[in-house]
């Protein structure tokens, strides 16, 4: 959606241009009515997408920044990126002809950056140079010239097929309707400017301009990220751990799915979900590459039981149960199998003294661990608030909210948190909302440092509560027992007779 007085359109340049300049530089699309006072809104705006390149296309998974004029020095620059100078200077001359400025063309600022595609089996990352052009005199414009692609057949399929990519934008002192903003393509061979561009092209080229346009209006109206990622985690780290997992393990294990429901939601979110507590461990558990040694984890609620085969057989030591056993489990290695239980967790907090271990000969476990073993509850709905209370290192990810007892809860969604961690003070919560913070409340107030990420999977519920380290009583509140908060939450009467019930249902298919 274009934000701005008018819709984008096709324009001409009115400038006369020697020679078969005009028909390297195709105009494509014009919006006018564009009003970024400053123009520095523009800028800003622009930059943001230079370093996050994923906001315009689903296909690019980040930017990795190799120099930067700003922060680097010339002589940081390597070798192979200060010969391109030569060809950016070139370029930059060809735009100065084209009369879209007022004054000569500056390069403002350089950016060197390599675009890692989401699927690599299918294109390369690639390179290039991207320039902030200024005359000084209310004009502005990012170009983007590829590096090593000399051809449409040697693009990458998440760049346009194009030589260069620039985004023009003309300010004025004065609201009446000049200000305007412009996309050219630099084609890699003259072509008349009455030829037709590839309808992919030009539906590239609106969404660039309406990308420029909606985040240049966010700028200036003050606009804020609400949902912050790679808290806890560099990005960098978890997507190359990500990559390297999916490329060992996501098509086997689509192609031998027996489940009813999607195995591409299901294996990917696992895998994303292993490669964010592989770098977690490897972060917080002594020195890099030792966390194998460290670690023992159990999944709780582990459903499918892919997180646990991927975990084992990444090498690490743990096992997961669940209510019901899932067919999925039968497609793993037998060393693999024997790590998955079929078990019913009754917390030894809230055990009822009546009730018969053995009954209907369901396995039980009561919630006792080893020291050290970091516990995980993955959309574990009816046990997701125990997992705090159970004395181990952990990461909750919430779905379903349900109360201590077992029962489906709405928790209040106008809750006051005095914790550092919470993104938002005294404001209205969605369900979801106020089940995340009422688990963080809770790990919070039993004593654990809380961390908080949102993870990226394929799923809304993708908030995860973290808890590694314990804190000490001090300014950020008294810490409370277990049993305490049992009873600050009205007991949990009922929950072994709940969870029961569940062994007879259908999995849910989260």
């Amino acid at each position: 959606m274009v934000l701005t007085s008018s819709d984008p359109e096709p324009f001409t340049i009115n400038v006369p241009i020697a020679g078969t300049l005009n028909q390297f530089w195709h105009p494509v699309l014009q919006q006018n009515g564009c009003v970024f006072k400053p123009i520095e809104h523009f800028e800003v705006a622009m930059l943001n997408l230079i370093f996050h390149p994923n906001i315009n296309s689903t296909s690019i998974m980040r930017a990795d920044i190799l120099y930067d004029s700003v922060i680097d020095s010339r002589k940081d620059v390597a070798v192979s990126f200060e010969n391109y100078a030569i060809k950016e200077k070139e370029i930059c001359c060809e735009i100065e002809k084209l009369g879209i400025f007022l004054r000569c063309v500056r390069i403002k600022r350089r950016i060197i950056r390599e675009i890692i595609p989401r699927n690599q089996d299918k294109d390369l990352p690639m390179r290039q140079s991207c320039l902030l052009l200024s005359d000084g005199a209310g004009s502005s414009s990012i170009l983007y010239l590829p590096h090593g692609i000399e051809s449409p057949e040697s693009t990458p399929y998440y760049h346009p097929a194009v030589s260069g990519i620039l985004l023009h934008y003309t300010s004025t002192r004065t609201h009446n309707g000049t200000n305007r903003l412009q996309l050219f393509y630099r084609l890699f061979s003259p072509s008349p400017e009455t030829v037709a561009l590839p309808n992919r092209l030009e539906r590239t080229a609106l969404r660039l301009l309406a990308t420029a346009c909606k985040h240049s209006l966010g700028v200036m109206n003050g606009y804020q990220k609400r949902v912050q990622h790679d808290v806890v985690i560099d990005q960098v780290s978890f997507q190359d751990t990500y990559v390297s997992l999916k490329r060992r393990y996501a098509r086997d294990l689509v192609s031998r799915w027996v489940e009813s429901t999607d195995p591409k939601k299901h294996v990917f979110e696992d895998l994303a979900i292993a490669a964010f507590l592989m770098e977690l461990w490897d972060a917080r558990y002594t020195e890099k590459g030792s966390a194998k040694k460290s670690i023992n984890f159990v999944d709780i609620g582990c459903g499918n039981g892919v997180l646990v085969y991927i975990l084992i057989m990444e090498g690490y030591t743990g096992y997961g149960f669940d209510a019901r056993r899932r067919k999925t489990w039968e497609i793993f290695p037998d060393h693999v199998q024997d790590c998955l239980r079929e078990e019913v967790l009754v917390p030894y907090l809230c055990l009822d003294t009546g009730m018969e271990i053995g009954n209907k000969g369901l396995r039980f476990h009561d919630g006792k661990f080893p020291e050290r073993t970091f516990l995980i509850g993955n959309h574990s709905d009816e046990l997701t608030p125990w997992i705090p209370l159970l004395g181990q290192p952990f990461i909750v990810i919430p779905c379903c909210s349900h109360a201590l007892s077992g029962a489906k809860y709405r928790y209040p969604t106008s809750i006051q948190l005095p914790l550092e961690s919470a993104p938002r003070h005294n404001q209205k919560l969605s369900t979801y909302g106020a089940l995340v913070e009422h688990v963080a409340k809770t790990a919070h107030d039993v004593g654990w440092v809380v961390e908080r990420e949102m993870l990226r999977i394929p799923s809304t519920r993708n908030a995860a509560i973290i808890g590694v380290e314990m804190r000490s009583g001090d300014a950020m509140g008294q810490i409370w027992t277990a049993e305490d908060i049992i009873r600050r939450e009205g007991g949990a009467a009922g929950f072994s007779d709940r969870v029961v019930v569940l062994t007879s249902k259908n999995p849910r298919s989260h």
